[in-house]
């Protein structure tokens, strides 16, 4: 903390003045001594001997000096670069710490200043339950910012040893001075990083020492582009996916040293992100040549293989940013090589512990947590060129498990297929992390021809509402982000819906991106995700609340026209969600209660929290609520009121349905609208048995029986 750092710098100007004084030596041994040996006048044994020594040796030796003094130079200067930041870095954390009420010691520990903090603070600080926590937390990040120091200190160090170590023999001395010494502290670092790696995975362990080294040098160096690229050059693609087997069988294996060989995974990933964020350089086509042939290369046996894929899309897993040239570029190449060898992921015998079969599934995992670089992937594009969506939603041969027992040999379904997609997917049509709480809508072009195409492609056989278990989540919650667009397909009445459906289905309306396709399509989907009732449930709440919102957008009072549309539009929305939820039930038959328990479990318990809608502009005559922040408390109070008894209705509806070939007995989404209508007349100062309000309770059946009864025909049933 008190060292001069300006002395490295000094330290850097003098060997560079000591490589160029080698330089002048060179000229003058080259003149006045080395000529002597080549103009003739000197003949014979000892001149032949002078005259080879004087070309070889010494000559070679002022250059190799200089290069030495250069890279001690260089190697100083990168030094005094990383210590100054880091130190800074550290009095930062300390001064963060102090502003927090701490007081640090000299050895780095936190902890509360009761002598600077006034009485009321101390004693408020001495009942903190939680002031050890805080102190440790502090402590804790000081001393992350100490290791950092010292990680660095130990790098120079050993860049420093290496410098010094005459690494080429081409001069003719075995201790002269290093001609091809490095300059750069993390090429140096890299190297020593390489061949310790390389010497776990072939004598299978390190002594203590060299695995704490290694594990320095990768958190040492983590995020360096040079760390990363000269490692990945030295040990190659072979060698990352060897090393990354052979940390998978330890981590297993030698419990004791667990954590570090999970750290070790999880340095390598990094340094893989790193080296291949930018793929515009030749490392990076280098890198990926190698990996392709890596990639479809069995490291395992003939009865249990393990490709090169496999492992490396597992040690992925261990980071969490990747660039997106890269995932794009990985993911095509390994569709290449599953098109070339068929059937190339399917398990066999056992699999492999800890490493996925499938490894684009495991990629596309990978993407869901970047949503920019899922889009990116499945976008088909304005002219449609891109076929992922195409690939994996209908000709992709999904890997399987393959048995052999007595009755010969079988293949299973992966029960974890497509978990990697539907994340992906999800990501890439809402813009969002999976599982993150975020408004819904809002989305860009590219995100929406993503919705389009799916809902589009999945049903073009017809077969829409029979989903992979894995897809219905993940599509109900992209269509629960779709709302605003679903609820306008489904009320009917919106033409311009049904003119950009048929032209394209994805339009700038404003600054407000939205996707139309056919009624039919969206509610083949939505039965498909019906047969997963939390998923089923977070698309009924988001309607219910958008319908509550589309109504207090529009006056109660002077406004009888877009009053009717708004009351008929969802009533014809919740008749199509009760021709789905009729299907469901009646084809469920004896779980048919259990499942409308479900639906009434998931739905009730997220009820009580309003969602949010990203507020959209209103064009072409298209009634979308510009977010819930206008009438926010209206809205809420409408959407409680009618999502009262709601469960109830909805379980007796499904035990007095399951049992009948009439599928017409589902009513509950008039009665919500009736609800709605009710609660929205009495908080505009109308009773229920005032004229007005009873005439337009049940306005809306007509349209919600229409729409049920279009919901059964598209899902290919009779009434």
């Amino acid at each position: 903390m008190t060292t001069d750092l300006s002395l490295l710098t000094t330290a850097a100007a003098k060997w560079e003045a000591a490589a160029k004084d080698f330089e002048t030596v060179q000229g003058t041994y080259d003149s006045q001594v080395r000529n002597v040996a080549v103009d003739g006048s000197w003949t014979g044994t000892a001149a032949t001997t002078f005259r080879e020594t004087t070309k070889t040796q010494t000559y070679n030796q002022y250059t190799a000096a200089a290069a030495e003094a250069r890279a001690v130079a260089s190697l100083l200067r990168d030094a005094h670069g990383q210590f100054t930041e880091l130190r800074k870095k550290l009095e930062n954390e300390v001064k963060r710490a102090e502003e927090a009420g701490m007081k640090v010691s000299e050895n780095g520990s936190a902890t509360f200043d009761f002598a600077k903090a006034d009485k009321a603070l101390a004693d408020a600080a001495r009942h903190d339950p939680d002031l050890h926590t805080t102190e440790a937390t502090w402590s804790a990040r000081i001393a992350t910012a100490v290791q950092a120091v010292d990680d660095a200190d130990q790098g120079v160090k050993l860049a420093l040893q290496a410098a010094v170590q005459d690494t080429d023999l081409f001069d003719g001395f075995a201790n002269g001075f290093n001609a091809k010494a490095e300059g750069d502290i993390e090429k140096v670092e890299a190297k020593k990083a390489a061949e310790l790696a390389l010497e776990l995975d072939s004598k299978g362990h390190l002594d203590e020492k060299k695995l704490a080294e290694l594990e320095r040098l990768f958190r040492d160096n983590s995020g360096n582009k040079e760390f990363s690229r000269t490692l990945l050059d030295n040990v190659g693609a072979d060698g990352a996916i060897k090393l990354s087997n052979k940390l998978d069988g330890l981590t297993s294996s030698d419990k004791s040293h667990k954590q570090d060989y999970l750290a070790l995974q999880g340095g390598l990933a990094t340094s893989v992100s790193t080296a291949t964020a930018d793929a515009k350089t030749p490392f990076y086509e280098k890198w990926r040549e190698e990996l392709r042939k890596a990639g479809e290369k069995n490291f395992g046996s003939k009865t249990n293989p393990l490709y090169g894929y496999q492992s490396f899309v597992s040690l992925m897993g261990h980071h969490d940013q990747y660039g997106k040239a890269f995932l794009n570029d990985l993911g095509n190449d390994i569709i290449a090589t599953e098109k070339q060898h068929d059937g190339i992921w399917n398990r066999i015998a056992g699999g492999h512990k800890g490493i996925g079969n499938d490894p684009l599934d495991g990629l596309l995992g990978i993407m869901g947590k970047q949503p920019d670089a899922a889009t990116a992937f499945f976008d088909p594009g304005a002219d449609g060129k891109n076929e992922h969506l195409k690939y994996l939603l209908k000709d992709r041969h999904w890997p399987k498990w393959t048995t052999v027992g007595p009755a010969g040999i079988h293949d299973l379904d992966d029960p974890t297929s497509r978990m990697g997609f539907g994340s992906a997917l999800e990501a890439a049509a809402t813009g969002k992390v999976p599982g993150t709480h975020h408004a819904l809508g809002g989305h860009s072009e590219a995100e929406a021809r993503v919705m389009h195409d799916t809902i589009r492609v999945l049903n073009s056989d017809w077969k829409g509402d029979k989903l992979p278990q894995n897809l219905r989540s993940p599509l109900g919650h992209m269509l629960t982000d779709y709302t605003s667009d679903t609820h306008e397909i489904l009320s009917r009445t919106n033409e311009h819906y049904k003119k950009f459906n048929e032209e394209g289905g994805v339009w700038k309306d404003g600054g407000t991106v939205r996707m139309a396709v056919h009624k039919d399509d969206l509610v083949k989907i939505m039965r498909g995700v019906a047969d997963d009732p939390a998923a089923f449930a977070a698309m009924y709440n988001a309607e219910r609340q958008y319908a509550a919102d589309t109504l207090v957008q529009v006056p109660f009072k002077g406004d009888p026209d877009n009053r009717a549309a708004a009351i008929e539009a969802a009533s014809s929305v919740y008749g199509f969600y009760d021709g789905i939820s009729s299907d469901v039930v009646f084809d469920k038959r004896d779980q048919a209660i259990q499942w409308a328990r479900d639906v009434s479990h998931a739905a009730t318990a997220t009820s009580g929290a309003l969602l949010n809608f990203v507020p959209a502009e209103i064009g072409n005559g298209i009634a979308t609520p510009k977010g819930v922040k206008v009438g926010a408390d209206l809205t809420n109070r409408l959407f409680d009121f009618a999502a009262y008894e709601w469960t109830k209705e909805q379980i007796s509806e499904a035990g007095a349905a399951a049992g009948k070939e009439n599928r017409a007995a589902f009513n509950t989404g008039q009665r919500q609208v009736d609800n709605l209508v009710l609660e929205w007349g009495r908080k505009n100062g109308y009773e229920s048995n005032d004229g007005l309000v009873r005439h337009l309770v049940g306005s809306g059946q007509e349209r919600h029986d229409s729409a049920r009864n279009e919901a059964f025909i598209a899902l290919d049933r009779e009434k």
